[in-house]
């Protein structure tokens, strides 16, 4: 996800602002280093060729049209290509629609507020979450639950891997897809690639002692090959007696978790609840 967007002039002077998520920049020097990139960009004249840098969980991408500069922070799982688009599409959205008033700029930022609609359309991206877990956790009935489906009174196995879309769920600037996957053992050697590209992964076990250890081994899985995204831990079935309690299952996992249980409807807005506070948060 696109986590703040700046635009600032040669000087480093703050023209606009928008922030989605935390940022990878400590903020007592967040302001200090942003308007310092805008002075060094306004000198190396990228003339709206984009650029960027690595930060440790994140990648800023920076250009400058004339005396404007760009600047975003973005997930480093965010298509790269993807990104560089949109911030030549941000950049010239603004200089077309603010020529005039960029040139006899005062410093009132209160000129540049009808841009806020604009940078949330240009900035919109698709947040892709997994649901990993082995067979008979629950992963299809929470992927029911959050899409408002009715809920399944008896267990089936997905097969291969579910991907759908949830109507009206906007994290952040960030339309949410979720894809679940196949819990069997057959479809073991398929779950590194379908985790690929993942902004959240959530492991989801049915809270017993021998799921939860077992589990361990989809933490080992997404550290290794997606080791970027954000992962967490559902302790489903809380509703079901000699469920482990989410401290102990996060003891074992060592992954943040929650607590749930997948078939009460209530629970719908505690899914999104955990969802903003994993892939919003650093």
């Amino acid at each position: 996800m696109i986590r703040n967007v700046e635009i600032l002039d040669s000087n480093g002077r703050l023209m606009f602002q928008k922030i989605y998520g935390a940022s990878g920049i400590p903020e007592e020097v967040f302001d200090d280093f942003i308007a310092n990139l805008a002075k060094v960009v306004s000198k190396i004249h990228l003339d709206g060729y984009v650029e960027y840098m690595n930060l440790r969980r994140t990648r800023l991408y920076y250009s400058n049209v004339n005396t404007t500069v760009f600047i975003f922070e973005a997930d480093k799982n965010d298509d790269t290509n993807e990104m560089k688009l949109k911030m030549r599409n941000l950049s010239s959205q603004f200089v077309n629609d603010y020529a005039d008033t960029i040139e006899k700029w005062d410093g009132d930022l209160s000129v540049f507020t009808g841009f806020n609609d604009k940078v949330d359309e240009i900035t919109t991206t698709l947040l892709k979450l997994s649901l990993v877990g082995f067979s008979g956790v629950g992963k299809t009935t929470i992927l029911k639950l959050i899409r408002e489906e009715e809920l399944p009174r008896e267990h089936i196995p997905t097969i291969g891997v579910g991907i759908k879309g949830v109507k009206g769920a906007m994290i952040g600037n960030t339309q949410l897809v979720c894809w679940d996957l196949a819990g069997q053992e057959r479809f073991k050697m398929t779950w590194d690639k379908f985790i690929k590209a993942s902004s959240l992964i959530i492991i989801v076990t049915d809270s017993t002692l021998e799921n939860a250890v077992k589990s361990r081994f989809f933490v080992r899985l997404v550290r290794e090959e997606e080791p970027e995204a954000n992962i967490v831990a559902l302790a489903n079935k809380q509703d079901l007696p000699g469920s482990l309690p989410p401290e102990k299952v996060e003891e074992i996992l060592g992954v943040k978790t929650y607590g749930f249980v997948a078939i009460d409807p209530m629970n719908r807005s505690k899914f999104f609840e955990i969802i903003r506070e994993a892939v919003m948060g650093l």
